[in-house]
């Protein structure tokens, strides 16, 4: 059997696995902000696309930042429209570039004559119309290691891969090992199976056609992992291993068919479930961490920021939602952190906050008020033993869970009414029309209280 991450795995054995690890959010936005600022998404408050780091009164310190201060060299890349300067990425960085053109120059659809690919495009604004962008990411980060290693001052490295994503078309190579008689009909396959947001029926998926779409995602793996495989070959040839701290992380999952209450889910920014919120997060870093470390408690991606300043020996900020998950290790038994999860997602539509500590995870659906002639959403709160049900099969009652379900629910009361963030200023007109076409834009803005273009969901 093909296996699809032969380098995660060796970081597995060597680093770091934190293996009850949540995203912040269900999609990219929210969980990138969550990312390089420590904050849940309802105190970031970037939970729509037209929203973007605040700046006043004080600019929110990102990680990037707080490494720059301290005398690092500062280089990203990013490849997917919401991680664009305009959100406030770039804060931080001496330099942060785009890995795919259009990003930076505009749009180039016309140019697109394989209409299995200008589809896809139409649907998803370039997500990885060229069957992947992971060769550009690490052609510009070979390139930066090159020079950084020459030097003398120390570096901060993000790397953004948006290769593992609907529309699931890797690689033909890649395609046949997971799905040795891969044909056209699977790569149209991957097209259609590309989301609706909100305003398009999604048709019904056979157990056959499922099946097959996931073995094209987890082609998308291994392609990505190949990837990241050869930076880390660069970066061991440079002779800077053992001087290297190297995350890798993700910012969402996605649903294949699985089925909660009754209802089939598919793709992600829809649920709170864990197959789309329960996402990798290994560290390598040798001479501090032993290889072979596993933290069962329960962390978020927004504590991988202060873990990295922590194994970096600089300040981890005070009073944020992130905490350093270095004095969890060896703690055998310990529940883990209170973790925070967020989804606000007019085209769905839901308005969800999830907790979770320890096994017990709480969802809870704040409704929708009734408005365009939709009916209204009832609010709902579900508790899950996951220890128990670790596919939420089985929601629980509050009286079930005992004590522990409403400690959950007096910190999920705690953090208060979401405060948004700015909107955005203006969106670029190249990255606005990679998001016009996938429903993320022109939607409903129920934070600022009127119609916005590029708020509402994403991905």
């Amino acid at each position: 059997e093909e296996q699809t991450t032969p380098f995660l795995a060796r970081m597995a054995r060597e680093g770091l696995v934190l293996e009850n690890n949540s995203a912040a959010s269900p999609w990219t936005l929210p969980s990138h902000i969550s990312l390089f600022t420590a904050l849940h998404p309802r105190a970031h408050g970037v939970r729509g696309g037209a929203r973007m780091l605040p700046r006043d009164p004080e600019p929110t310190e990102t990680l990037t930042r707080r490494f720059r201060d301290a005398g690092y060299l500062t280089y990203g890349v990013y490849s997917a429209p919401f991680l664009h300067p305009a959100y406030g990425f770039h804060d931080g960085f001496v330099e942060y570039h785009a890995a795919e053109k259009y990003l930076e120059e505009g749009s180039n659809i016309d140019a697109i004559t394989d209409p299995a690919l200008r589809r896809m495009m139409e649907v998803h604004g370039l997500a990885d119309a060229t069957y992947g962008n992971a060769p550009r990411v690490n052609e510009m980060a070979e390139e930066f290691l090159e020079g950084a290693a020459r030097g003398d001052r120390p570096f901060f490295l993000f790397l953004h891969y948006w290769d593992v994503h609907y529309n699931y078309l890797p690689p033909e190579d890649y395609a046949r090992r997971f799905l040795p008689d891969f044909g056209p009909e699977d790569k149209q396959l991957g097209i259609d199976f590309t989301p609706a947001h909100g305003d398009e029926e999604q048709r019904e998926y056979s157990a056959r056609e499922l099946a097959r779409i996931q073995a094209l995602y987890d082609a998308e793996i291994r392609y990505v992992d190949d990837h990241l495989a050869r930076i880390y070959a660069k970066i061991d040839e440079l002779g800077i291993a053992d001087d290297v701290i190297l995350a890798v992380v993700s910012d969402h999952g996605d649903h294949f068919g699985e089925s909660h209450e009754g209802k089939v889910e598919l793709f992600h920014h829809r649920t709170l479930y864990q197959e789309v919120m329960h996402v990798p997060a290994l560290v390598l870093a040798p001479g501090r961490l032993e290889a072979g470390t596993r933290v069962a408690a329960s962390t978020s991606l927004y504590d991988v920021g202060p873990t990295l300043l922590d194994l970096a020996g600089l300040p981890v900020w005070p009073g944020r939602s992130g905490q350093s998950v270095v004095p969890l290790i060896g703690q055998s038994g310990a529940l883990g952190h209170e973790v925070h999860m967020d989804l606000r997602h007019p085209g769905v539509p839901a308005d969800l906050q999830g907790f979770r500590q320890g096994s017990l995870k709480v969802i809870r659906d704040h409704g929708w008020p009734a408005g365009g002639g939709q009916p209204g959403l009832p609010a709902s709160t579900r508790f899950f033993d996951l220890a128990q049900d670790p596919h939420e099969q089985a929601p629980k009652s509050l009286e079930a869970v005992g004590s522990a379900g409403a400690v959950a629910l007096s910190a999920m009361k705690a953090l208060g009414p979401a405060k948004p963030a700015p909107l955005m200023e203006e969106l670029p007109d190249n990255v606005a029309a990679g998001l016009q076409n996938t429903g993320y834009v022109d939607s409903f803005d129920s934070d600022a209280g009127t119609s916005q273009s590029g708020s509402g969901g994403g991905d």
